[in-house]
């Protein structure tokens, strides 16, 4: 049976409410959460109740970053799997087993599924066809708690880019993308599955690229990491497009989505 570590990442008050997040116990799978804190004064949230789980380790971090807590997690990690979420999301019962049997029939290195909403509906429209994952569109689309990897492929392979994810200083979003990115670039094979596994109460954050500067600026320098000196072409026919479509003004979006491509070549650099 494959082993599964479900990697945890959660901040400062938000450790009062990481018990939901964890299922009952079962065979086979461990928790690790890091958690990460501004303030000693979080440290005394820490329920008590995890120091009594067995299959439960908790890591502190005086630090932010969500992708620092990401990588520190999958350096910890020992399962055949690895499974990253965060505090605000709940797995569905019988998701473990369906993750298992998906990878025990199937070859490939990282597994991609759906997400809900707490209210049952899907989070988005997805395609309801397996399907392998090469294209920026619909490696655009995915969601961390959405992604199941093979640990022994990508631990001390690839991390996810600390210039990118909440708490970063350059850009907010867009890690995962960047972490698929890496995954594509160094061989690994990405497959999705139109199977729920997951419930979540986020904000969809591709949704805000058209009403959110910070957000803009992120897919720019997400533009920039996955098609370098094409991605200012393809920011302007992205801009086209959704201008066409009235979702956005052209010139100031464009312009916000060339800052970010700006940027992250001269941090690159």
């Amino acid at each position: 049976m494959l082993t599964i570590d479900i990697l945890i990442s959660v901040k400062d008050k938000k450790i009062v409410r990481i018990k939901e997040a964890l299922p009952e116990a079962q065979e086979g799978v461990k928790y690790i959460i890091c958690f990460q804190y501004t303030d000693e004064k979080y440290l005394k949230l820490i329920p008590e109740e995890l120091k009594e789980y067995d299959d439960v380790k908790l890591v502190l971090k005086n630090e932010t970053g969500l992708s620092r807590s990401r990588n520190q997690l999958l350096e910890m990690a020992t399962g055949d799997l690895v499974y990253f979420i965060d505090d605000d999301t709940v797995i569905l019962h019988g998701a473990l087993d369906c993750i298992r049997q998906t990878f025990e029939n199937n070859d490939m290195d990282i597994a991609l599924f759906q997400s809900q909403s707490y209210s049952g509906k899907l989070l988005r429209d997805y395609s309801q066809k397996e399907k392998n994952i090469i294209r920026f569109r619909d490696r655009f689309k995915v969601l961390t708690y959405e992604m199941v990897c093979r640990r022994e492929k990508i631990q001390g392979v690839i991390s996810f880019n600390t210039r990118f994810g909440l708490g970063s200083d350059q850009f907010v979003c867009f890690e995962t993308q960047v972490f698929l990115e890496d995954a594509l670039r160094n061989g690994l094979q990405l497959k999705y599955f139109p199977v729920p596994i997951i419930k979540t109460s986020a904000t969809y954050i591709p949704r805000l690229v058209y009403v959110d500067k910070h957000v803009q600026r992120a897919y720019g320098a997400l533009l920039s990491y996955v098609y370098n000196k094409k991605a200012l072409w393809k920011a302007f026919l992205y801009a086209v497009d959704k201008k066409r479509k009235k979702r956005v003004h052209f010139f100031t979006f464009f312009k916000t989505i060339m800052q970010g491509i700006f940027i992250e070549r001269r941090k690159r650099s």
